[in-house]
């Protein structure tokens, strides 16, 4: 699964010549929901709520780590540190649905002298569909990007493919650190759409987390943690989510 055509990195540094965006934090979008933040101070969290993803009947095959293909390690001039490698939060063996019209998506980057992130979205027949260049400070750790209120939002059913490259001297290289992975908007159930009314942050993670949503699970518990950061329930519970999926290397790992 690993990919290092030198005509993607071109294609990349391309487009990445022709971005002109700010540079942005990562922003969090819940979908069909108040923000995690009110919520969680309206009503008090239920520690006894157990969040566990329940992949989807379809499965996909896939070797690698996350779900996700990925190239080289580290930025060439950074010493090895024999962690664990850029890895994108994604199950493996399942393809990854989101009902979010504008997900999050998350990637652990070790420690690194790079300073910037090029996140690159495009639909299923390659079309460029959305890019950012994200700062990182180089610390080890879970940084996330979210599609912006202006950009266009997923089209229920339709399959896309995202990649996170690490920008190695603030330039794309071939050999710069990249993940990929994809992902599918799948539609909302009024079931479902009923429930997610009225349930409480962690209540509406493991409804997700039931119904097969991965990113949408894994966006509300990261809320939830970045909001309430000495909640040793919400840890566990992270831990946990990440573990049952194969990602027990990065689920001590700090969000960024």
């Amino acid at each position: 699964m690993i990919k290092q055509n030198s005509w993607k990195y071109l294609r990349l540094f391309a487009i990445a010549l022709c971005l002109e965006v700010p540079f942005a934090t990562a922003l969090s979008v819940q979908a069909q929901s108040k923000p995690v933040t009110q919520q969680a101070q309206a009503r008090p969290q239920a520690s006894k709520v157990s969040v566990t993803f329940s992949p989807p009947g379809a499965g996909k095959p896939d070797n690698s780590a996350g779900g996700a293909s990925r190239s080289s390690n580290q930025c060439a001039q950074d010493t090895a540190n024999g962690g664990p490698s850029t890895t994108a939060l994604t199950p493996a063996n399942y393809q990854a649905l989101t009902v979010a019209e504008r997900p999050t998506f998350f990637v652990y980057v070790p420690e690194t002298s790079a300073r910037k992130i090029f996140f690159s979205l495009e639909s299923e027949n390659k079309d460029s569909h959305y890019q950012t260049i994200v700062p990182i400070t180089g610390k080890a750790g879970i940084v996330s990007v979210s599609l912006p209120a202006d950009a266009k939002g997923l089209e229920t059913g339709k399959n896309y493919k995202w990649s996170f490259v690490i920008m190695c001297g603030n330039a794309l290289r071939p050999d710069s650190p990249m993940v990929e992975g994809t992902i599918m908007r799948s539609p909302l159930n009024p079931a479902l759409t009923s429930q997610l009314e009225k349930a409480t942050p962690i209540e509406r993670a493991a409804l997700y987390g039931k119904d097969g949503i991965w990113y949408d699970t894994l966006a509300t518990v990261a809320e939830l943690r970045r909001s309430q950061p000495n909640d040793s329930s919400l840890e566990a519970t992270w831990t946990q989510l990440l573990t049952s999926v194969g990602l027990d290397a990065i689920a001590a790992k700090p969000l960024l």
